[in-house]
Formats: structure tokens, C-alpha cells, sequence
């Protein structure tokens, strides 16, 4: 049954962009259910005159007045408002926001450098876990660095070398000479060999254009990751290039690559500066992290992909509450006895998920249940684990998996096969069957387990039915069983005890 909702609404002023985000709820896991965004370019004349740009301050004007309508029209009583480096640096700045304030009623927080910092490495934490590493967050006026050490802040600054102020320069070379200068103390060579978490907008163009153009199967930003040295390759190539070239490369519009050389420029020199292991995309950043930072301490210690399927859990489950879906993950364990803490959490993950395809015709089921659990807003979930989660939900919901091969016809899952392991498909294909045995075993009605109990020997692969049950069993659950122990090659045998 669905649960009362606080939405919270969110707008960002920035030094190119004007963002308002509308998330469900200020929950653990927030979705956003509106989104907009507008290139104004408030500090596109910073770094020459110290004022903002007169041209987007009427644009961003304009848009705080639609979005001062959108939220009154939305009734949204929760709005947080704030303003980043053009605001903090401009002369003009604080009548910005005295001008925001007196027409739309919009009270603006504009932050710190240091504060910018620290909301950033929430957002990273609240998606990603007790991280260990480096973010680095490029917006139109600065880059803010943080080091981050099992989710604690280690150190945090902010360099002047957003898009807008490197973009002021026309030639490469000025645009470097500018870069190196800005970065000279920055020491960043501390973080060497470490991960390296990526937030900002333009930054994150540039691994939407690396998934284009590399065609990787997952077309989901967040936690996509690419070694040090893939991502310097890709960043020297991209800032060599101009607008017209990027837009034919990267599949792209123009608004979304005019920053994307100066963006590759700056990257890549962090980049070469520091060496990372790996270099990770976060979906999350500033925004997630000012919602993370109200939350109440015990709710920031909830597990953020469990609390995701929760969630959705209480908007799609039928007839089972998330206790009984909980208790469906336990009776499947026996099948994985070797099964680690990840693997634990996933097969929680996709219990909670199992009847997310139920409202649409049965014929569709499977392949709808797959490509929404393979591009929903999860948090705390790499690109693998995205991918076993929806294999399992398209054979729950009574798809059959084709293996990939030569010459083989479109698949549904191929690209989520073509992320995993053999081994890893195979358990995403048992988990599935397993929650499909249950639903058929039940008919969605998951109490009905306690009466059933599944057992693995070296020989079979069993299903005990207890009491006045008994009569659960029939063709359709012997089918199953029978797929079931064609996987693991055993034995499928029902028992029957009074």
C-alpha cells in the first residue's frame, strides 16, 4: 500500500545551469520525478568583468519564474534553493538573489566552496557506500577535490577551472597554460593509484559519449567505469576535437557537447596527475547530497539498494507484504551455500523486485520486467550486479533465456548477458526460476511458503510440502522443479510430509 510522500523539490544554480529537480520523497533513496535544466551561462564573463553575464541573468530569471510556477502548481512545500560559484564570486551576486527572493519568493543558499565539496562527496556516499579515493566534481565555474577515506572527508578544495572560465580562452594552448596554473598546488598527486568518482554535468557528457561511441551495452551513467588509462586515451581524443565533430562522434545535441573539449581538457589532466585505478561515473552528486544530509542518522545506515527495492516493493507487490518478500529471499538461500554478503544483498534485491512486471499483459512481462529493473534509478548497484538483477526478473516473470552465439536471432538480455560471466548468467537464471517456482508454488501469495521448503543434496534438488498444502503441488510446479534441476544437474523430486 502506498505510503504518504514528502516531496521535496530542488534547484540548483550554477554557473552555466539552472536545474530544478522534483524527487518523490526525502527518503533514503529519492527519485526524481521532474527534471528540468537550462544553459544560462550566469558566470560566463566572471573570470574578465567580476560580474554575472546580463544575458543569463535574464535567462536564469526566466527560469526560476517557471519554476517558481511548476512547484506552487505542484504544491510542493519542501523546496531548497541553491547557488554555487557564479553566485558566490559575482559583485552582483547577492542582488541575484535579493531580485530571486523579492519576485519568486525563493530563498537561495548560496554555499561555500568547502560546503559545495562536502554535499558532492554525500551525494557519492549516499549512492555509492564507505567509498575510498578521490571526487572530483567540474561545473561551469569550478572543480571542487575531495578526498574521501571510508566515507570521510580527508580534504576538500575548490579550483577555479570550471568550463565557462576555461572556455574564455580560444587557443589549446592558453586554455593548458591556464589549467596547469590553476592546479599547481594542488598536490594531487596524493591521490595516485586510487579511484577516482566523477561528478558534473560535462563530465558526465563525456561518459555518455564513451557509451555511445564504444556502444556498450548498458546505457546507464551511473557506476559506469573505465581504468585510468581508457579514460586519458578518450580524454586526450575529445579535446582535440571541436563542436560539429563531437556532435557526429558522440551522438549528442550541441547544448550537450559545446563544453565537452574544455571538460576533456581539464579531465585529462587530473587524470595524468594522478593515475587512478579506475575512474567511476556517479549518477549522484550535490543535489542527492543536500537530501542525504537531512536525513536522520539511523536512516542513512539503511542499505541504499535494499532500501531502492523497498520502495518499490510496496508499489508493485500484489498480495505480499515486504516481510513475506524478505522471507522469500531466506527460503531461496538454501540453493547458494556458498553465498558472500553481495551476493546476499542481491538475492534481497531481486525478492523485493519479483512481482515488478505483474500489470502488464503476460505476453509482455518478461521482457518489461527485464528493462525496467535493467535502467530504474537503484543506487548502490555496479553495472553487474543491474544486469543479474534484471536476467533473474525476466525469467521470473516466465522468459527463456537464449545463450548468445553466432548467428543467434535479436535477443531480449543480450546486453546484459554480454556484461557477465557464464557463471553469472547461470545464477541469474536459477535465481530467477527459483522466484517463478514460488509465485506458481503460491500464486503470489508468498505466506504460503512457510508450508514449502526447497533443499539441495549432491544428488537432488528438493521440494518438501507440509500439512494441508500438500495439494500445491501439480505439472506446472514439476515443470519447474524439473528446469530448475536441469540447471544445477540434479535430481527433482517433490516429498510430501502430513
Amino acid at each position: 500500500m502506498r505510503r504518504d510522500r514528502h516531496t521535496v523539490a530542488i534547484i540548483d544554480i550554477g554557473s552555466n545551469a539552472v536545474r530544478m529537480l522534483v524527487y518523490h520523497d526525502l527518503c533514503r533513496v529519492p527519485v526524481p520525478m521532474h527534471t528540468e535544466r537550462n544553459i544560462c551561462g550566469l558566470g560566463k564573463t566572471l573570470g574578465k568583468t567580476g560580474m554575472l553575464n546580463p544575458e543569463g541573468v535574464t535567462s536564469a530569471l526566466d527560469s526560476l519564474a517557471r519554476f517558481a510556477a511548476l512547484i506552487k502548481a505542484m504544491r510542493i512545500k519542501n523546496v531548497l534553493t541553491v547557488g554555487t560559484a557564479a553566485l558566490r564570486e559575482a559583485k552582483d551576486g547577492a542582488k541575484f538573489v535579493n531580485t530571486v527572493k523579492l519576485k519568486y519568493g525563493l530563498h537561495i543558499n548560496v554555499i561555500s566552496g568547502e560546503e559545495e565539496a562536502r554535499l558532492s562527496a554525500l551525494g557519492v556516499i549516499a549512492n555509492h557506500g564507505q567509498v575510498d579515493g578521490f571526487i572530483g566534481d567540474f561545473g561551469g565555474g569550478s572543480l571542487e577535490i575531495i578526498g574521501i577515506e571510508k566515507g570521510k572527508l580527508t580534504s576538500q578544495e575548490s579550483y577555479p577551472v570550471g568550463a565557462l572560465r576555461v572556455l574564455a580562452f580560444d587557443a589549446e594552448k592558453d586554455r593548458l597554460e591556464y589549467v596547469d596554473s590553476a592546479l599547481k598546488e594542488a598536490d594531487l598527486e596524493r591521490f595516485k593509484g586510487h579511484n577516482f568518482y566523477i561528478l558534473g554535468g560535462a563530465w558526465r557528457s563525456l561518459a555518455r559519449a564513451h557509451i555511445y561511441m564504444e556502444d556498450y551495452p548498458i546505457k546507464v551513467l551511473d557506476n559506469y567505469r573505465l581504468t585510468g588509462a581508457e579514460a586519458a586515451k578518450f580524454a586526450d581524443m575529445v579535446s582535440k576535437q571541436n563542436t560539429a565533430s563531437l556532435e557526429r562522434m558522440a551522438g549528442l545535441p550541441k547544448r550537450r557537447v559545446q563544453d565537452m573539449p574544455a571538460a576533456a581538457l581539464v579531465f585529462k589532466r587530473v587524470l595524468d596527475m594522478t593515475s587512478p585505478e579506475f575512474v567511476i561515473f556517479s549518477g549522484t552528486g550535490l543535489r542527492e547530497g543536500l537530501l542525504y544530509d537531512q536525513l536522520a542518522s539511523q536512516t542513512k545506515q539503511v542499505d541504499p539498494l535494499i532500501a531502492a527495492c523497498r520502495e518499490i516493493a510496496i508499489e508493485t507487490s500484489r498480495f505480499s507484504t515486504e516481510r513475506e518478500l524478505l522471507d522469500l529471499a531466506k527460503w531461496m538461500l538454501p540453493m547458494f551455500p556458498k553465498a558472500d554478503a553481495g551476493w546476499l544483498k542481491t538475492i534481497q534485491a531481486a525478492a523485493l523486485l519479483s512481482d515488478v512486471g505483474w500489470f502488464e499483459h503476460e505476453d509482455h512481462r518478461p521482457r518489461h520486467a527485464y528493462n525496467r529493473v535493467l535502467n530504474m534509478p537503484l543506487y548502490g548497484l555496479n553495472h553487474q550486479r543491474r544486469a543479474v538483477l534484471a536476467i533473474a526478473e525476466y525469467v521470473r516473470h516466465k522468459g527463456y533465456l537464449r545463450k548468445l552465439g553466432r548467428g543467434s536471432k535479436e535477443e531480449t538480455t543480450e546486453a546484459a548477458q554480454k556484461i557477465l560471466y557464464p557463471e553469472q548468467r547461470d545464477e541469474a537464471v536459477i535465481l530467477g526460476l527459483l522466484m517463478r517456482l514460488a509465485y506458481v508454488l503460491t500464486g503470489g501469495a508468498l505466506g504460503l511458503l512457510k508450508y514449502a521448503e526447497i533443499k539441495l543434496t549432491p544428488k537432488f534438488f528438493k521440494l518438501i510440502l507440509r500439512g494441508k498444502h500438500t495439494g500445491l503441488r501439480g505439472e506446472i510446479v514439476q515443470d519447474i522443479m524439473q528446469q530448475i534441476a536441469d540447471q544445477i544437474e540434479r535430481e527433482a523430486r517433490i516429498k510430501i510430509e502430513a
